[in-house]
């Protein structure tokens, strides 16, 4: 019984590590890209979704997150991940970003990663909306490319 609790605790703690290594790739390029455009994250919104990217069969990630900016206001970026091991350390290197929405430009909901494309849920304005609330849905889909991330298919209904 002593000997199972050991094994857990070092496969606990490996990963953990593991995780917060491949976390610490997310957070860094945020804090770095918030920073380059004087702007700030508005933490309560990222969204992050993980999936095979890159046909690796390892766990990509693709994170929706927003910066606010003074005096331009909240753009919401994708930013695309892979999954990369060095030996026995699996971590995440960042493939590139692009600008989903901008101020007044309408929202994007929440991202799923779809036989190696990133599908964003949208909801822009329609005719007749007030400016605070988009209420057309739709999405987009995005492909991780050697040029970075590339949209693939515009707005769909």
């Amino acid at each position: 019984m002593i000997v199972f609790a050991l094994l857990f605790c070092i496969l606990w703690s490996g990963a953990v590590n593991a995780a917060g290594a491949r976390d610490d790739a997310v957070e860094r390029w945020i804090r770095q890209h918030a920073a380059r455009v004087q702007g700030t994250e508005v933490s309560n919104v990222r969204h992050r979704v993980t999936g095979d990217l890159d046909a690796s069969g390892r766990d990509d990630a693709a994170v929706l997150y927003t910066l606010r900016v003074p005096k331009r206001g909240e753009s919401r970026y994708l930013a695309l991940f892979t999954s990369h091991r060095d030996g026995k350390t699996e971590s995440l290197k960042y493939r590139g970003h692009v600008l989903v929405t901008g101020p007044r430009a309408g929202e994007a909901v929440r991202a799923t990663i779809l036989k190696r494309h990133v599908v964003v849920e949208m909801l822009t304005f329609a005719p007749g909306d007030a400016a605070c609330c988009p209420t057309r849905q739709g999405t987009r889909r995005y492909q991780l490319t050697s040029k970075g991330v590339t949209l693939v298919r515009p707005l769909v209904k």
